[in-house]
C-alpha cells in the first residue's frame, strides 16, 4: 500500500521574534526578496526603546540602502561632527573623519522615531507583522519550527520553515537555544535619561570618564537644537567590588562634573532614567541552528567598547537575509546550511570584537583603576595634538573604524611614548617641589599598599581575571596571526 505523507502547512516561511532594527531590518531584506516573512512585535508602533540614539554612519548607510535616507524626517535628523572627550582635568574635542564610501556623518536618532522608520520600510516591502505579541517559546522538528505567541487576548501558534531570534539581550530564543540566560561577565547596565533646554554645540557629542564609572563610559548625545540623551554604559561584573549603583554614579556625574553641567546649563530632565542590560558578544554561543538564527543583540552582536548596536543590528540582518533567502529557494534549513551565516558573522566581527572585548576585560580589575585612568589621560594628551591619532581613537568610538585599526605600531608607539612623557613630566614637577614630592611618595604608597591587599584578599577573582585575561589576549592573537600577510604586515607597521 502507497502511503501519502501531507505536505505541511506553513503559516510562512520565517518567523521572527522582535521587530527592532535587527528583525524589522530583516523582514524588509526578506520580503523585498519574495520570502513570506511575519514578524512578531510585543510593542505597538511608535514605540521607545531605551538606547543612546547614536547611529554610526555604517549603520546610516544600511538605512540609506533600504531607501529610508530619502524621507524628509531622515534629512533632518542632528548630525554629528565632532566628538569631545573628557577626563577630570584632561579635554580634547576631536573633529570627526568620514570615509569617502560612506555617504553620512554619525546621526542622533531616537528610538522612537528609527524603530519606526525600519518597521514601515519592512511593511511597505510586504512583511506582515503581528504587534502587541511576543514569542513564548518554539519547538524544531524535521518539517518546520512551532512557534508559540501570546497577545493580550490569546495564546496561539504558528508554523513557520524557521525562526529568528531578534529580541534583544534578553532574547527568549536565545536563552531556550542556548540553554542558560547571558552570563554577567557577558553583560554591560546601560541608563538613558532625555534632557530638554540644553546648551550646544549641537554638532558634538561628548564621551566622560571618570573613576566611579569606569570601567564604563558616560555621554551627551545632543539630539536636536535644545534635547539632548544623556546616560552612562558600564561592565556589570568588576572587583574586587561590584559597580556602585549606576545610577547613583550617573546623577553624581550630571550634579558634579563642571564639563556637562556647562552642556546642561539649565536644561531639566524631560522624562525619567531608564535602564537596560546590554548583552555582549561571546564567540562560544551559536547564532544559528538547525531552522534558527540569531540577529542583533539576541546574537550579542553590540560593540563592547562603545555599547553600539544598531549598526551591527542592521548589518547581521543583511547578512542573515543573504543566507535565509538562499536556504528558502532550496526548501533546506540544516544547521550546516545556516552556518552560512554564522561564519559570515565571525568573519566580520570576531576579531574586532574579540579586541574589544579584551580592552573592557582588562579595566574590570578597578584594583588599578589609577593605573587605566591614567592611560586614558595620555592618549586624551595624545589625542590634543596628533590629528591622525585622535582620528583614530574617535573612529573606533563611532563605529566607523574597527577597535584593531589602533593595533598598529604606529598608534602603539605613539601612546608608550606619551603616557612615558606623562610620567616623566609627573617626576620633574614633584622633584621641584619636595613638599609635592612627599604628598606624591606618599600617595603612590598608599596605593602600593591597597592593591597589595586586595590582590592578597581577592586571590580568586585575580586569578579568574589573569586566566580572562590571557585566553582573550591568545584569542586576539589568533586573529591576528590569521590576517598576517605580507600586506596587513605592512599596515600593522605603517
Amino acid at each position: 500500500m502507497i502511503r501519502i505523507k501531507p505536505l505541511p502547512h506553513y503559516d510562512c516561511d520565517v518567523l521572527i521574534a522582535g521587530g527592532g532594527p535587527a528583525g524589522s531590518g530583516l523582514a524588509f531584506h526578506l520580503a523585498s526578496a519574495g520570502v513570506k516573512v511575519i514578524a512578531v512585535e510585543s510593542g505597538i508602533f511608535p514605540r521607545d526603546k531605551v538606547c543612546g540614539d547614536g547611529v554610526s554612519p555604517i549603520a546610516l548607510a544600511e538605512l540609506a540602502n533600504m531607501g529610508i535616507a530619502e524621507a524628509a524626517q531622515f534629512k533632518q535628523a542632528n548630525e554629528i561632527t565632532r566628538v569631545g572627550l573628557f577626563l577630570e582635568n584632561d579635554k580634547v574635542s576631536i573633529k570627526l573623519s568620514k570615509p569617502e564610501h560612506l555617504p553620512y556623518h554619525a546621526r542622533i536618532i531616537p528610538r522612537r522615531e528609527l524603530d519606526n522608520w525600519i518597521y514601515e520600510a519592512a511593511a511597505g516591502a510586504g512583511a506582515e507583522f503581528l504587534l502587541g505579541t511576543r514569542v513564548t517559546d518554539y519547538a524544531i522538528n524535521s518539517e518546520g519550527a512551532l512557534v508559540y505567541l501570546r497577545s493580550k487576548n490569546r495564546e496561539f501558534t504558528l508554523r513557520a520553515r524557521m525562526v529568528v531570534g531578534a529580541d534583544g539581550g534578553r532574547s527568549t530564543l536565545a536563552r531556550r537555544m542556548h540553554g542558560a540566560k547571558p552570563q554577567e561577565s557577558d553583560q554591560l547596565l546601560g541608563l538613558r535619561a532625555y534632557y530638554k533646554n540644553v546648551n550646544g554645540p549641537t554638532d558634538q557629542v561628548d564621551i566622560y570618564f571618570n573613576d566611579s564609572g569606569f570601567p564604563g563610559i558616560m555621554w551627551l548625545f545632543p539630539k536636536g537644537p535644545h534635547d539632548a540623551n544623556i546616560g552612562i554604559a558600564m561592565v556589570a561584573k568588576t572587583f574586587p567590588k561590584k559597580p556602585e549603583h549606576i545610577k547613583e554614579v550617573l546623577l553624581a556625574h550630571i550634579n558634579n562634573n563642571p564639563d556637562i553641567k556647562r552642556r546642561i546649563g539649565d536644561g531639566i530632565a524631560d522624562d525619567k532614567i531608564r535602564g537596560w542590560p546590554i548583552t555582549i558578544y561571546n564567540p562560544d554561543n551559536r547564532v544559528s541552528d538547525e531552522r534558527i538564527a540569531l540577529v542583533g543583540e539576541a546574537a550579542g552582536l553590540i560593540n563592547p567598547l562603545s555599547g553600539d548596536g544598531i549598526q551591527y543590528a542592521l548589518l547581521s540582518a543583511r547578512w542573515a537575509a543573504t543566507t535565509i533567502v538562499d536556504c528558502v529557494q532550496r526548501n533546506s534549513f540544516t544547521r550546516q546550511d545556516l552556518d552560512a551565516y554564522a561564519h559570515k558573522v565571525k568573519r566580520e566581527v570576531s576579531y574586532d570584537f574579540a579586541l574589544s572585548n579584551l580592552l573592557v576585560h582588562v579595566p574590570r580589575n578597578k584594583t588599578f583603576n589609577r593605573v587605566w585612568l591614567r592611560v586614558l589621560t595620555s592618549m586624551i594628551s595624545q589625542a590634543r595634538d596628533d590629528g591622525a591619532y585622535a582620528d583614530t581613537i574617535a573612529g573606533v568610538f563611532e563605529g566607523t573604524y574597527p577597535s584593531y585599526k589602533a593595533v598598529n605600531l604606529s598608534f602603539i608607539l605613539k601612546s608608550l611614548t606619551q603616557f612615558g612623557l606623562g610620567a616623566g613630566r609627573d617626576l620633574a614637577s614633584t622633584m621641584q617641589n619636595p613638599q609635592q614630592a612627599l604628598l606624591s611618595g606618599t600617595e603612590l604608597a598608599k596605593d602600593v599598599f591597597t592593591i597589595l591587599e586586595e590582590l592578597k584578599d581577592n586571590p580568586r577573582d585575580n586569578i579568574s581575571w589573569l586566566s580572562g585575561g590571557l585566553t582573550q589576549s591568545a584569542s586576539v592573537l589568533a586573529h591576528l596571526v590569521k590576517t598576517l600577510d605580507a600586506r596587513s604586515l605592512k599596515n600593522i607597521l605603517s
